[in-house]
């Protein structure tokens, strides 16, 4: 199992773009990726500027594979200039869940 996170800060006045690109992502994950277990998409309740998603996969190469999509850089295109630099990625290995 393969968890990562991913924070974005949107640029000013971009939040509600960000928040629609992001949405968009999770809906052709959920319904394209079938090795994708969790993807979320957290808006931050003190900062609307600030997103994470969490995300689950079977394995590095189902990562990978997302990573590696069109719908992936697709992405990249549509928050170009409407997000404060890359995205801070952390790895994980999961330990325990209950889902």
């Amino acid at each position: 199992m393969v968890v990562i996170t991913a924070k974005l800060r949107a640029a000013e006045n971009c939040e509600d773009e960000v928040a629609e690109a992001l949405s968009s992502m999770v809906n052709w994950v959920t319904e394209n990726e079938a090795d994708t277990l969790t993807y979320t998409l957290n808006q931050s309740a003190s900062d609307p500027r600030d997103f994470l998603v969490f995300e689950r996969y079977t394995s590095r190469a189902a990562l990978d594979s997302h990573i590696g999509s069109d719908r992936m850089k697709q992405l990249n295109g549509e928050l170009g200039g409407k997000v404060e630099g890359p995205p801070s990625v952390e790895f994980y290995g999961e330990v325990a869940a209950k889902l």
